[in-house]
């Protein structure tokens, strides 16, 4: 096949458009009026006589002087009058001249734009219908062979001959008043410009094929025949084959004028074949002629004039001598649609058709040597044109020019050939490359090293013209286009599919050791879907917008490839850019690994730039740092937003503009509007890489199935163009060419080279698009890309990868024997992602030293309670029962209830668990005390002494590290009043006694801010307001929401939690199954059995069963001694109360709460601790609820009524105040109370409320008495109903109980009555529980001591 020249740069010509609105002549010049004359004449003249006749009267006799003065002054007067009239007259020419001669200079500046305009026209119609004797040379250049475009109406345009055409500019005649009396000369002037200039003359007249369904020749002679030619000249030059079939049907005799006729490509029949190829549609014979046409177009239908969807081939049938029948639909009167029949009319007749055209050439008297052309319709008045000529021989010429340009595919009506613009054309990305069908490619043969002008280089799409548009990435100093450059296309412009068609088309010609690519898609993921699996794809991200978080990452990322690549380069040998760099690697000068381009590819950047502006500094830095260290970037949105790329637009060195929403959009990339202009095809635009030069192109598409295979690219592919058969010269005729094996029948019968086959193998890409394939064969080849982006922390890590050595050891049980080893108190509980340095750690949480106070910041649902799972799970993965123990306090909703029989947890307490929240402060702060003693008995300095000791075997207090572990420290603040205090206060010197706190919080302004102090390890989750954090506020911004168990570590870097378990499943919704399997593994090796328990206050004790606990019990000679009142909570131990130290006991409660168990209890020690001689008891109980219990031998008194009461107290008083030490007792009596003998008194008083009435108050007599109790022998122990206790203890008797510190007793009660002793509320409790407010203990928990009322 031929190939076409390249177009000429010169640009296409412009039809000239628009309107010129022609200026209004002057008005006609109004001359000086006679009026105007004698206005000035008549007084002038009037002073001239009155002036004579004064001279004639003064004259006297002869007084000569005075009449020569009159005489010259009427001289004057007259000269005057003469130069004013000659003044007027002057100007009035003056104006006329001036006002002429300034029109006339309008017309002539017009009339040279005109002219201009006139040149552009001719130029215009002498370009689109040329003289038929220049269509020799544009068929032999073939650079506008077939050059029409598009499937419009102006496709069919044919000339037929020369004459006047209007001027494109239209000129506006000025609206003149019919009134107005206009300058005659401006006037005829102006209508002489427009009769000259409103028209261009000897230019090509033109008609549209598809108006006509028969065009009918009239005339004498040759001249006929030589516009019937330059007709058919005309359209063949210019309509593709594809779009136009020309047929002849001629008479015998005339088959000899129309044998050029072959040599049209537009003349070929698609359907019929013979040894030459396509049969010539030329005959004599119309059955012949209509079977080469093919039944598609006869059976099209009716001609319908006006038609606006052409039918494709349009079909000239040109007759000449010989017509169809009225049989055939070619001879039908109507026509049919898409086809126009031209013939030679022998004789005149009517015209019957308004879609029949009749052209009547005739010889011109006026123009010698030129025929005249009479177009003639139903609808129109005849017009008149020189008529074109062309004889056959130069029609012969044209038509063998055109031949070398057509191939069998586009008489087949495929695309446009190769040399004529087609804004359409599009070519296959694999043809483009040259690596043939993709089904074949092979990576590891195909791939090749690159260098020169190759490398970073690759074709990804054609021009109109079919040349092939390549992009070369290298810098300019390179002779490329980079190192970086910006994309631009609206939506539907086909840019994801541009950017998709270039990423492939270099990584089908580059390997991964020479090129690599960082592809972004901050809208979803659709652009570079599929292309994950490429072998260069150092980072694939996509769907940024609905995750912010991960632009920061990717900033991170890229800017830590950049300080990598700077590394590699000093590392080696301080090479200045990459290219010195791999020119020494291949020569063998150092033995560093390869270090590929980097292709940045990143779709919708302005879209980033908006919500992350901060990026463009980044891009910045590549565009300045990239060319050194091979860091190429091309930028791609739907529009580029200056304002946000400041300072990026320098570094841009190429430009790809698709079609723009906007000529603005399209002026900011190309700097001019033309992108706007493209037409609507997926992937058409321009390329501008250095100067003004753009480039159009139409990218291929990738993203469509490979072409099939035919036995024609077969044996190309196989046989490298080596001639199947031998060469065998034929005649080229208008009849059939027949051979002798077209007579052997099917022994010789001619193979399809265009017959589609499927190769064995062919199936496994079946549906599969180009892209997929390409890789799919490229998978897993070459060198593998180095990671710049690793995949966000997604899925949480377990201890089965967090501890790969987690196994059963004989000697530790279910534990990590490496991170053991690898420090005390440092355990995994995640990863930390690095994207600075492209890699990921191990998040380590180390509780050895000050960092051994935790506490982790999260809203909710954000992983805080896993976190902490997490932690108790790796220590106990670690350690052994017997080295840690965990108290858990569970505010988070019962996230911890799997760990409630793990063997390092001791308790776990919630909301509603009081008691054991309580009761494990209480052991904590007990374990601390103890532990403090324990360390100065045995000269232990510090908690890591304890350790080693201890794994010697030379310490042991029976605790390893104690861990209280808090879930929801704003619950525990809200809801419990004071206790967080407590807390904080208690844990303030727990580090030291190996006592560590864990805590979760929703916020850090849930801690006080001395206890914010106490923690030395923090973590930071999703919150709320990331300005509150006092980690790394930046970084608390990028936690994603959402994301449970991701956060920052005390550095700012982003992290995941791991889970809780030690099984494989990563899935967080099953972690209660994975901890269980844990602490199933964890039981299941024990080996030196659980940690301790957390004890609890029993529900009932009895006095028996508390003394079996004691080792001995004191009892005093004298009597009294150690009185058991229950067991208290902090060691679980008795709660005594010593008769010696102390004297007296109240005690308030609700009704079954226990107030005459107390008593019972009570009068119970008084009977162990005394004899009947050494204790006499005293009871007041007015309901006789203790009247069985109080023992007789010890009964003084048993009082049931108020008078009783009030007589005996007053006895007892009396008696009592005689044991006063008087004056003369010494010191050691008052040690000893030796200076009286006699019984010690117990007044009991059950229900107090109702021994004190308004009569009044029994226990009065002894109040003065109270202070000295001790000294006297007298114990004052009463019980009161909870109601209105707040109010009773500003009763006499219990206000001095109070201001002496009696110990008081608080049994169930409604918190409502409010603060009763000391400050202290009650609570609900079961009976027996109570809250012990001692003067030296404080308030202590304890269970009251169970004695059961005597049945006797």
């Amino acid at each position: 096949m031929v190939t076409r020249r390249k177009r000429r740069s010169a640009a296409v010509p412009e039809q000239p458009s628009g309107s010129l609105a022609i200026q209004m002549p002057p008005e006609k010049a109004e001359p000086a009026s006679m009026g105007n004359v004698l206005m000035m004449v008549v007084p002038m003249l009037g002073s001239t006589g009155v002036m004579v006749f004064m001279a004639i009267q003064n004259s006297g006799g002869n007084n000569n002087r005075s009449l020569l003065m009159g005489g010259g002054m009427l001289v004057a007067m007259l000269g005057m009058v003469g130069f004013n009239m000659y003044r007027q007259f002057s100007q009035y020419r003056t104006r006329v001249v001036t006002q002429r001669r300034e029109y006339l200079s309008y017309l002539a500046e017009t009339r040279d734009a005109v002219r201009k305009v006139a040149k552009k026209q001719r130029a215009y119609y002498n370009w689109v219908y040329p003289d038929p004797n220049a269509l020799v040379t544009l068929a032999a250049n073939g650079s506008r062979l077939w050059s029409r475009e598009g499937g419009t109406y102006d496709l069919f345009a044919f000339r037929y001959g020369s004459g006047t055409q209007p001027l494109g500019l239209v000129f506006e005649r000025p609206p003149i008043d019919p009134m107005t009396e206009m300058d005659v000369v401006c006037l005829s002037a102006m209508e002489r410009f427009i009769n000259v200039h409103d028209h261009t003359d000897n230019v090509g007249k033109f008609l549209f094929l598809g108006d006509f369904s028969h065009i009918e020749l009239a005339g004498e002679g040759e001249a006929v025949y030589d516009e019937m030619r330059a007709i058919m000249m005309h359209l063949a030059c210019f309509i593709d084959p594809s779009k136009l079939k020309i047929a002849v049907l001629c008479s015998a005799d005339r088959l000899g004028e129309w044998e050029w006729v072959k040599w049209m490509p537009q003349a070929r029949s698609s359907i019929v074949r013979d040894a030459v190829g396509p049969a010539r549609m030329i005959s004599t014979d119309p059955a012949e002629l209509a079977e080469m046409i093919g039944t598609d177009i006869a059976m099209r239908g009716p001609f319908q004039y006006g038609d606006e969807i052409p039918a494709y081939p349009h079909l000239l049938l040109v007759c000449d001598g010989a017509e169809f029948p009225a049989s055939s639909p070619f001879g039908s009167f109507s026509g049919i649609k898409g086809v126009t029949i031209m013939s030679r009319a022998r004789e005149w007749t009517p015209m019957k058709s308004h879609t029949t055209l009749r052209l009547l050439i005739h010889p011109n008297p006026d123009h010698k040597g030129a025929d005249v052309v009479d177009v003639i319709t139903m609808d129109s008045m005849p017009e008149q044109a020189f008529a074109d000529r062309l004889s056959a021989v130069q029609a012969e010429a044209i038509a063998r020019r055109m031949t070398p340009f057509a191939t069998q595919q586009n008489l087949e009506e495929a695309d446009t050939p190769v040399g004529r613009s087609d804004e359409s054309r599009q070519k296959d990305l694999m043809e483009l490359v040259g690596i043939g069908d993709i089904r074949d490619f092979d990576p590891e043969k195909q791939w090749r090293r690159r260098e020169g002008r190759e490398r970073l280089a690759a074709p990804f799409g054609v021009t109109p013209e079919g040349a092939p548009v390549v992009l070369d990435i290298k810098e300019s100093a390179q002779h490329g286009m980079g190192p970086h450059g910006l994309l631009i296309g609206a939506t539907g412009s086909g840019k994801s599919e541009v950017l998709r068609t270039l990423v492939l088309a270099l990584a089908l010609t580059h390997s991964p050791e020479q090129l690599n690519l960082v592809l972004v898609d901050f809208k979803g993921g659709a652009t570079f879907a599929g292309m994950s699996d490429l072998p260069h794809v150092s980072a694939m991200i996509s769907n940024l917008e609905s995750e912010l978080s991960l632009v920061d990452r990717m900033q991170d990322a890229l800017q830590g490839e950049m300080v990598r690549r700077q590394e590699v380069l000093r590392e080696a040998g301080n090479y200045a850019n990459v290219s010195d760099y791999e020119a020494d690697r291949i020569a063998g000068k150092h033995e560093f690994p390869p270090l590929p381009a980097l292709f940045i590819v990143l779709d919708e950047f302005t879209e980033m730039l908006m919500a992350k502006p901060e990026f463009g500094e980044v891009f910045i830095m590549i565009g300045r740092l990239g060319r050194s260290l091979s860091v190429h970037l091309l930028l791609a949105s739907q529009k580029m937003d200056l304002g946000k790329a400041r300072g990026l637009e320098s570094h841009l060195s190429y430009r790809i503009a698709l079609k723009t929403f906007t000529e603005n959009d399209s002026r900011e990339v190309l700097g001019i509007p033309d992108a706007a202009k493209l037409p609507p095809l997926p992937g058409s635009g321009f390329l501008k890489a250095g100067g003004d030069d753009l480039v159009r192109f139409r990218a291929s598409y990738v993203a469509a199935p490979p072409p099939a295979r035919t036995l024609a690219s077969i044996s190309e592919a196989s046989t490298a163009g080596a001639p199947s058969a031998p060469i065998e010269i034929l005649p080229f005729t208008v009849a059939p060419v027949i051979t002798r094996e077209d007579t052997l029948g099917d022994k010789g019968e001619e193979v399809d080279q265009n017959q589609e086959i499927v190769l064995a193998g062919d199936e496994v890409w079946a549906d599969m698009s180009e892209m997929d394939i390409a890789v799919a064969k490229m998978k897993g080849k070459g060198y593998p890309a180095h990671q710049v982006w690793l995949p966000p922390l997604e899925t949480p890590d377990t201890f089965a990868t967090l501890m790969p050595d987690l196994r059963p050891d004989p000697e530790l049980g279910f534990v990590s024997r490496a991170w053991r080893e690898s420090g005390t108190l440092r355990v995994p509980l995640g990863t930390v992602d690095l994207p600075l340095e492209q890699r990921r750690e191990t998040l380590v949480l180390d509780l050895s030293g000050a960092g051994g106070n935790f506490a982790i910041v999260g809203g909710p649902q954000t992983g805080k309670s896993t976190a902490l799972r997490t932690i108790v799970q790796a220590l106990s993965l670690t350690y052994t029962p017997q080295e840690v123990q965990f108290y858990v306090m569970d505010f988070g909703g019962g996230t911890f209830a799997g760990f409630a029989n793990a063997p390092h947890v001791a308790g776990v307490a919630t909301r509603d668990t009081e008691e054991v929240r309580t009761r494990m402060l209480a052991e904590i702060a007990a374990i601390m005390d103890d532990r403090e003693r324990y360390f100065g008995q045995n000269g232990i300095d510090s908690m890591d002494t304890y350790r080693r000791g201890r794994l010697e075997g030379r310490y042991d207090d029976g605790y390893g590290d104690v861990f209280l572990v808090i879930d929801g420290w704003g619950a525990l603040r809200s809801e419990f009043d004071s206790l967080d205090r407590q807390v904080a206060t208690m844990m303030s010197r727990g580090l030291s006694l190996g006592v560590h706190l864990i805590v979760s919080a929703s916020r850090w302004m849930d801690f006080r801010s001395e206890a914010q102090d106490l923690f030395g390890s923090r973590l930071e989750l999703h919150t709320a307001n990331p300005k509150e954090s006092i980690v790394n506020r930046e970084g608390a911004s990028r936690i994603p929401k959402g994301r449970p168990g991701r956060g920052i570590d005390m550095a700012g870097h982003e992290m995941m939690i791991g889970l809780p378990r030690a099984d494989a499943e990563q899935d967080p919704t099953t972690v209660s199954q994975g901890v269980a399997y844990t602490i199933k593994k964890i039981r299941e090796h024990l080996v030196a059995g659980e940690g301790p328990k957390l004890r609890l206050l029993p529900e009932k004790i009895t006095v028996e069963e508390i003394l079996a606990q004691l080792p001995e019990q004191q009892i005093l000679p004298s009597g009294g001694g150690d009185m058991i009142l229950g067991v208290e909570e902090s060691r679980l131990g008795p709660l005594v109360f010593n008769t010696r130290a102390e004297s007296h006991l109240y005690l308030f409660g609700d009704s079954k709460t226990g107030k005459s168990t107390f008593l019972r209890s009570i009068m119970q020690e008084i009977t162990r601790l005394y004899t009947p001689d050494q204790a006499k008891i005293i009871a007041i109980d007015m309901r006789r609820s203790i009247m069985s219990d109080v023992p007789k031998e010890y009964t003084l008194r048993y009082i049931t009524n108020h008078d009783a009461a009030m007589k005996d107290l007053r006895d007892v008083a009396n008696f009592l105040r005689a044991r006063l030490p008087g004056s003369d007792v010494t010191a050691e009596q008052i040690r000893e109370r030796s200076w009286w003998s006699g019984p010690e008194f117990w007044v009991l008083v059950d229900d107090y409320d109702l021994a004190v009435t308004m009569s009044g108050n029994p226990l009065a007599e002894l109040v003065d008495l109270l202070p000295q109790a001790s000294d006297i022998g007298l114990h004052v122990v009463l019980t009161r109903r909870m109601g209105g206790a707040a109010r009773a203890t500003f009763e006499k008797v219990l206000q001095m109980m109070g201001d002496l510190a009696v110990t008081g007793i608080l049994l169930s009660g409604n918190p409502s009555e409010g603060a009763i002793i000391n400050g202290v509320k009650p609570k609900r409790a079961i009976p027996g529980r109570a809250q012990v407010i001692h003067r030296d203990l404080g308030v202590v928990s304890a269970q009251m001591a169970s004695t059961p009322q005597h049945r006797g």
